[in-house]
């Protein structure tokens, strides 16, 4: 898994090499994006509709679920993700578009989705075989992006693209296993969260899919219970909970998620929160997105997050790979 990780940059660029090689048709009156899948496929969404925020004026809605909202017709543009292509939740949501006669367009690496996809001659970016799931983020991300960019609801990323590779290689160098502890900050988080529930905040409109990102990184890589929630929605209620927490008697562990995207009031509560509830959760660790444009600042938070929950697995000598309790549930689900 870490030299997954460490390969990402290089895997963005395969992806969007990839991705050339599949052409959509003309789609007019697109009047709303979904984007359907679970696990490393609806994260994918989630960068999606994070991005889009601010360069698209169509809503972008990410599907985790069998059913499909009532809102989805002929004019919505409908991703169905499934990097094994079996994931039964969006194989039942795919059909249920093409009942509503959305303009479908998938993303698999093979499996029913792949059949279905042929049979129905829907376009298909058919992307490599072999990964963990969650190890194949580029490929799951950047087909949508390609596929929206070609329909002309976003302009060309490709530049925005490179940057972030540029930046995730130099962090590569400050983050890789080559780098000891001493100079390394991801590996010294690991060990800060060695034995702890990690509990992560980040802005809602700027990291919030990097902090799911990593929440379930690592619950997959590290096998650890972690929780996550949202600036400014968290001051509103969990503030609360945590202000009255007695130092001593809880084993959280509290990480913010930091971009200069934030608004400038949410960087306000940020500061306060830390200040009303740091010292009962033992301080508070910040990991800051490097770069200047979204993309690169979303990955780069990303990246952190990947290296930190398989680095935690090591320190637990725990194999990040394998997620036997899930390949269970799917074999009792069959019967």
């Amino acid at each position: 898994m870490l030299s997954v990780v460490a390969e990402t940059p290089e895997m963005l660029l395969k992806a969007y090499d990839r991705s050339q090689k599949t052409s959509l048709p003309k789609l007019k009156k697109i009047k709303q994006v979904v984007i359907a899948g679970m696990g490393g496929s609806a994260i994918a969404g989630d960068i999606v509709a994070g991005l889009l925020l601010d360069k698209a004026q169509v809503p972008v809605y990410v599907n985790r679920d069998y059913g499909i909202p009532s809102f989805v017709g002929s004019q919505t543009l409908f991703f169905a993700l499934s990097y094994s292509g079996d994931t039964e939740e969006t194989l039942s949501a795919v059909k249920e578009a093409a009942r509503a006669k959305a303009k479908i367009v998938c993303v698999a690496s093979g499996g029913k989705l792949k059949e279905l996809a042929e049979s129905k001659l829907y376009p298909l970016y058919l992307i490599p075989s072999g990964y963990q799931p969650r190890a194949a983020l580029p490929y799951l991300l950047v087909p949508v992006l390609r596929g929206l960019e070609e329909l002309g609801i976003i302009s060309s990323f490709q530049e925005e693209l490179n940057k972030a590779v540029g930046t995730l290689q130099k962090l590569r160098g400050e983050y890789g296993a080559s780098k000891p502890l001493r100079g390394n900050p991801v590996k010294q988080l690991a060990k800060k969260l060695l034995g702890k529930i990690p509990l992560i905040f980040a802005g809602q409109r700027s990291a919030a899919a990097a902090g799911l990102r990593l929440k379930t990184q690592f619950n997959e890589n590290s096998k650890v219970t972690a929780l996550f929630n949202v600036f400014p929605e968290l001051n509103h209620n969990e503030i609360v909970n945590l202000s009255v927490l007695n130092r001593s008697e809880h084993n959280f562990s509290l990480i913010f998620l930091r971009d200069e995207g934030d608004h400038e009031r949410t960087k306000k509560r940020m500061e306060i929160t830390k200040s009303l509830i740091g010292m009962q959760l033992g301080g508070v660790s910040e990991i800051w997105s490097s770069g200047k444009a979204a993309m690169e600042r979303n990955l780069s938070l990303i990246y952190f997050g990947d290296f930190l929950s398989v680095y935690l697995a090591f320190l637990q000598g725990i194999d990040p790979t394998p997620v036997e309790v899930i390949a269970r549930l799917k074999k009792e689900l069959m019967r």
